[in-house]
């Protein structure tokens, strides 16, 4: 009776470790990443997307999207900084101080292109994002979403060529983030933002 209950002891730590090696494997795969972000901030410092988090958090949009589900379509670190130099400005940071003190609307220029990159739900999948045509953004407009020769792409109301979706998505909490090679445009800025 002994020698049962030695051998049903060691089937439950045999048990408990290959249970435990298969959560440690699900949890450290790619597709459960987010698990490891809590905050949009976190995942957007840690993975190349530092112009965009201090755009958002110089424009207070941080706390929302945090607060809420959302997809954002994120230019990395060298799409603003090129951006930057194709428009004639110093660098990513004298753009962004341009486009803050740019007015349009009742706001400014920098929130209404940060809002045009989020919508106020989630879309975890690239067969979702190609379910539709046209998504709605927090600024009010729409961006189109397909697929061409450069794989599944977005576009903004006036950018000349659409923004390829350049990796996977990346999930978090509340909200999946797509890498982007390019800022989506709802309105052309203006030809001497940088003179």
């Amino acid at each position: 009776m002994n020698r049962f209950f030695r051998v049903m002891k060691l089937g439950r730590v045999v048990a408990a470790s290959a249970l435990a090696l298969a959560l440690t494997a699900l949890l450290s795969s790619p597709a459960h990443a987010w698990r490891h972000y809590t905050q949009l901030s976190d995942l957007l410092e840690a993975n190349g997307f530092g112009t965009l988090k201090f755009a958002l958090d110089t424009t207070n949009l941080t706390p929302v999207l945090d607060q809420n589900r959302v997809t954002l379509f994120a230019p990395t670190d060298d799409v603003f900084d090129a951006t930057a130099e194709a428009l004639g400005c110093s660098d990513a940071l004298d753009l962004a101080t341009r486009l803050i003190n740019l007015p349009v609307g009742d706001t400014d220029a920098l929130t209404a292109i940060l809002t045009y990159h989020a919508t106020l739900f989630t879309v975890r999948s690239d067969s979702r994002l190609l379910r539709y045509r046209s998504l709605h953004t927090v600024n009010g407009a729409e961006i189109q979403t397909g697929v061409n020769s450069g794989g599944l792409f977005v576009k903004g109301d006036a950018n000349a060529t659409p923004s390829q979706i350049s990796s996977d998505a990346i999930a978090g909490f509340r909200w999946v983030v797509y890498p982007i090679d390019q800022i989506l445009l709802p309105i052309a800025p203006p030809a001497d933002l940088c003179n």
